[in-house]
Parts: structure tokens; sequence; C-alpha cells
């Protein structure tokens, strides 16, 4: 209720396992991240400092849209737009974009973060390819949510691990 699941049952735990024999998974996540700002240090200097033999995977969004009494969809796409170009001019790695899970319409009161959560994840979709990047659409694999609507069972970090390296053994 409100706190991390051990480390052994998340989903970055999975791929860092399963991948450890060629990529070192560095898990970056943490609560309440939304999209980076560009003239935030962290972002792109770590950007910045990727080489062609490292991967970058992102999946974020969904604070953009939850942590809002009223979700602003063209905002959060006009930010990634902003990132997507800004990684075209200055990421030699292989960056990949994740368009987040849908958030669970559980009750009336997050459908509306659950019709945001996928008209997020159409435009996602779109900007990656008009920015010719590599990009998954997490929400159409069924990912099983906690109690939240938000956040995955545990089942859901099993199958969303499987789900990701199952795309990424084509991928990287």
């Amino acid at each position: 209720m409100g706190g991390r699941y051990p480390t052994e049952m998340r989903w970055t735990t999975h791929v860092r396992e399963a991948l450890k024999d060629n990529y070192d998974v560095i898990e970056e996540g943490m609560n309440g991240r939304m999209l980076p700002e560009l003239d935030y240090g962290y972002f792109t200097t770590t950007i910045q400092s990727l080489t062609k033999d490292d991967v970058f995977v992102m999946m974020l969004g969904t604070n953009d849209i939850l942590l809002t009494n009223h979700p602003d969809v063209e905002a959060t796409l006009q930010r990634l737009d902003d990132i997507l170009d800004y990684v075209n001019q200055n990421c030699l790695a292989n960056f990949i974009l994740i368009a987040p899970p849908y958030i669970s319409a559980s009750d009336s009161e997050m459908e509306l973060y659950h019709d945001c959560s996928k008209k997020m994840n159409e435009g996602y979709m779109k900007l990656a390819k008009e920015h010719n990047i590599n990009a998954i659409d997490a929400g159409k694999w069924n990912i099983e949510m906690g109690y939240d609507g938000v956040h995955f069972s545990i089942d859901g970090h099993k199958k969303f691990a499987e789900s990701l390296l199952e795309v990424l053994s084509t991928t990287i």
C-alpha cells in the first residue's frame, strides 16, 4: 500500500537478470517522475554522454496525465515532441521510447485518465514515427495493474518484463 515492491519482484530486475551477460541495466525509476524539462541538466547530460554502443529506454508520461485534475494530453505530446527532437540532435545511443501501459479505469473517476493515457500513447507512437525513433506501445500488452490502477501488480511486473524482453530481442 503505497510502497515499492521488493527489488527482486520489479520488472527492471527481471530485465537486468535476463540481459546481465550483455548489458548493464541501470534503473532510473522515481516516484512522480514526469517527462524531463530540456533545460534541466540531468536528462540532457545523460543523453549527451551516451555512445553508439548504448541503449536508452524511456517510459514516462503517466504522471504527466495523472498528477493533475485536468490532464492535458496535447501539452504532454508537445513536451515529448521537443524531447524527441533533442534526442535526434544529441543522442548517439539506440533510443527506445515506451508508451506506458494504460491507466486502468477501475472506477468512473479513473475513466478520464484511462482515456487520456490511450490518447497519449497514440500520440507517442505518431511522434516516434515522425522522429524516426524506435517505439513500443506497452498499452497493448494488457499489463495487470495493482489496486491503484496505475502501478503494476506483481504479475504485471513479470509480464511487462517478458513482453519488453521479447521486443528488445528484435530491437537491440
